[in-house]
């Protein structure tokens, strides 16, 4: 039990600790692409907050010259109430965002998937992953982990969520950072 703990902790701190120094600043060169990772959506196609904190950091960043294109990563396809992606480009064309700085990948259902496919399909090498704080360390970790020079950009939290949503959401990374940790060097995923 002990041992197990030890490694769930070491595998947490590893990914953390990979990440530090990998967050865009006033002095990050432009990069070639945004990606936004996707997340849940309403039944009439609107995005639930946390996707909303993730678009509009990105459309700050768009607008501020970060990179040119918008990688928009996620559930594509199956209707309104299912499709990330179309949900995502509506609400960046809705604020200014021309079609053609989009680029969709209704492919990207997990975050080493949309990575894994920034470089080899889409041939983007320097990214800037934008996400939500809590789930920022790992994204970076795996895009990093993929071959791309990707910076993270934390996406401030527009609404307050409730205590339940945090936990809910900080106990599933540690998980998922766990997970991430071993499919990288134990299944060898990039490799």
């Amino acid at each position: 039990m002990a041992a197990g703990l030890l490694a769930f902790g070491a595998t947490n701190l590893h990914v953390l600790s990979a990440t530090v120094g990998h967050r865009v600043d006033a002095a990050s060169a432009p990069a070639e692409a945004l990606v936004v990772l996707g997340a849940r959506i309403h039944s009439d196609g609107r995005p639930f907050h946390i996707l909303v904190d993730r678009l509009d950091a990105a459309l700050g960043l768009w607008q501020k010259g970060a990179a040119p294109r918008i990688v928009l990563s996620g559930r594509g396809g199956g209707g309104v109430g299912v499709d990330e992606v179309a949900a995502m480009r509506r609400w960046l064309m809705d604020r200014g965002v021309p079609g053609d700085a989009l680029v969709d990948d209704g492919l990207g259902l997990r975050t080493i998937d949309t990575m894994r496919r920034c470089k080899d399909v889409f041939g983007f090498r320097r990214v800037v992953v934008v996400t939500n704080e809590f789930h920022l360390a790992r994204s970076v970790f795996l895009a990093r982990q993929a071959g791309l020079d990707a910076l993270g950009c934390g996406a401030p939290a527009l609404v307050d969520y409730s205590l339940s949503t945090q936990v809910k959401n900080q106990g599933r990374e540690l998980l998922a950072r766990c997970a991430a940790w071993c499919e990288v060097f134990l299944l060898r995923a990039f490799g």
